[in-house]
């Protein structure tokens, strides 16, 4: 009995179904359990979602800003507005620009020193800013600015001494204008006349031809606030060497409150026009 049902057995082992079942059991199996990726596969998968994450990040940030939304900037997934009190300053011809949450305008010398003193006790540094008349940027800083814009009027003019004291903050033109009911001008002044007072001798402007010197050497005596010792008046004659280093210091020193300067008699400018060669350049100029 046990001869016959191992024939059986191997008879039906043998028989040509049997491979057919084996491959459908094979299949079966495979498609129920796959079998993992390469590592190429993998690579390829990843580069294509990086792909897509670049290409997403490149068009969000390279779309151009709607009309009100050109003062913000961009973080992901919305436009941050600038704060309130954020100020935006650039100086005359455009081409420097900075945001500061400090940007303070005194109308007083007690006004200002407390605003020194303030920023002397918290450790934090204020810039002298004027009209913001220069080419580069160096009245701007994100530190904190302070500006005399409202510090501007005429205090004194000695017609005998030919000398005027202004406030630091009054611009040339306004200066000018003010000195003409006097008889009296500036010595040298440029032909833009937006400069304020204060900002237009610490910058050391320049002069005019030979005999006219920069606009700094017109300032008789100064008053200079301090962040750490307050006011401190400067001439020719108290404390000569940090007067000469003040009125043209760049700020770095204090900020100029208040100027006399040396004023000339009011007169005409005649101007002659002519065309000359080199040739006569050289025999005739002085």
């Amino acid at each position: 009995m046990r001869h016959l049902l191992l024939s059986r057995l191997l008879r039906r082992a043998s028989s040509p179904s049997q491979p057919h079942h084996n491959l459908q059991l094979i299949r079966a199996l495979s498609s129920s359990s796959p079998l993992p990726a390469s590592d190429t596969d993998l690579r390829k998968y990843a580069g294509y979602a990086l792909l897509v994450l670049g290409c997403g990040a490149a068009t969000y940030y390279s779309f151009p800003f709607p009309p009100d939304a050109l003062h913000k900037k961009a973080v992901p997934f919305k436009y941050a507005p600038l704060p309130d009190d954020l100020h935006t300053v650039s100086n005359w011809s455009g081409t420097h620009e900075v945001h500061t949450r400090v940007l303070l305008q005194p109308d007083s010398i007690p006004a200002l020193e407390d605003a020194l003193a303030t920023a002397h006790r918290e450790r934090r540094r204020l810039r002298p800013l004027g009209s913001g008349l220069s080419p580069n940027g160096l009245g701007l800083s994100r530190a904190g600015m302070v500006n005399l814009a409202l510090m501007d009027k005429v205090l004194d003019v000695d017609v005998k001494k030919k000398t005027v004291t202004v406030q630091a903050g009054i611009r040339v033109a306004e200066l000018v204008d003010a000195l003409r009911e006097h008889g009296l001008t500036l010595q040298n002044f440029a032909s833009i006349r937006e400069q304020q007072v204060g900002g237009i001798i610490q910058v050391g402007a320049h002069g005019t031809g030979a005999k006219l010197p920069p606009i700094d050497e017109q300032v008789i005596s100064m008053k200079l606030v301090t962040p750490a010792k307050g006011t401190i008046e400067l001439s020719r004659e108290k404390d000569p060497d940090l007067f000469y280093l003040a009125r043209c210091g760049l700020g770095g020193l204090g900020v100029v409150a208040e100027v006399t300067l040396q004023c000339v008699e009011r007169h005409q400018l005649v101007e002659h026009t002519f065309v000359s060669n080199a040739d006569e350049i050289k025999i005739n100029h002085q």
